[in-house]
């Protein structure tokens, strides 16, 4: 058992669990913790499991600030949703106080991950504020909406992602990252501050539009009033305007070449 009033958690080299839910029995005391950094377990596939908490008065999560996780290389989730549980069959999400006061996450070289954050989630991290993601082989995009989703809203509905606090997004030597969010999905974002991408995401060759349009139903050209890109001139100029043609000229007063 964890004492009542730690603040910072630190695993590293421990091989024997599947997620933090594992260990739930230690962690219900930490109802102060604030911080959580994970490094180099090789069995974690997710920090955790819903099942772990349908029972729990305490969430040990709910006043954690910042969670990194380095070095997993069978992470493939942040919450594994049990079978029904969460599913896009049912009105089920991920119990409230989960992730509530995250503030920032990070993960590095998590190479078995390709959705960061599903659309479901996104309702317990309102108060995220910084996202990075650095060398995770597998991830196609950061934020993720389910294929049935999209079904039953239409193939031309649009998405929104609601992330009102987040303040900075940083992307780097991710190989495989196609979009930041779904297909057809819009970031609702006004404190947005910062996009960081390095020229060494190749398929990465659209920026989502942000806040749509109420009228005609269409994306709207806009931006938060105090964003910046950063990137190489070689990613910025590989970018495809194609559905949204006046929103390059909304971004590129916004654009900073990223200096090493």
């Amino acid at each position: 058992m964890l004492p009542i009033d730690i603040q910072q958690l630190h695993i590293s080299d421990f091989h024997y669990m599947r997620s933090l839910g594992d260990s739930i029995s230690c962690l219900t005391n930490a109802i102060d913790l604030t911080t959580c950094s994970i490094q180099y377990c090789d069995r974690i596939e997710c920090v955790v499991s819903l099942s772990s908490f349908t029972s729990s008065s305490t969430h040990p999560f709910q006043s954690l600030d910042v969670l990194v996780l380095d070095a997993q290389p069978k992470l493939s989730a942040l919450i594994i949703k049990d079978e029904g549980f969460g599913s896009t069959t049912t009105s089920t999400l991920a119990p409230c106080a989960t992730f509530s006061h995250l503030k920032e996450i990070t993960l590095i070289a998590c190479s078995s991950m390709k959705t960061v954050l599903p659309h479901w989630l996104l309702p317990n991290l309102q108060n995220l504020e910084e996202i990075s993601v650095y060398h995770c082989d597998e991830v196609e995009e950061i934020l993720g909406a389910p294929t049935s989703e999209v079904k039953e809203k239409g193939s031309d509905a649009l998405i929104k992602f609601h992330l009102p606090k987040l303040r900075k997004l940083r992307l780097y030597h991710l190989f495989e990252l196609k979009s930041i969010c779904s297909k057809n999905g819009v970031m609702v974002c006004d404190s947005l501050q910062l996009i960081e991408v390095d020229n060494v995401c190749y398929e990465l060759k659209k920026i989502p539009p942000f806040v749509p349009l109420v009228g005609d139903g269409q994306p709207y050209a806009y931006a938060p009033p105090s964003l910046t890109i950063s990137s190489n001139t070689e990613w910025w100029e590989s970018l495809e305007w194609d559905d949204h043609p006046n929103f390059k000229n909304v971004l590129q007063p916004l654009w900073k070449h990223r200096k090493h």
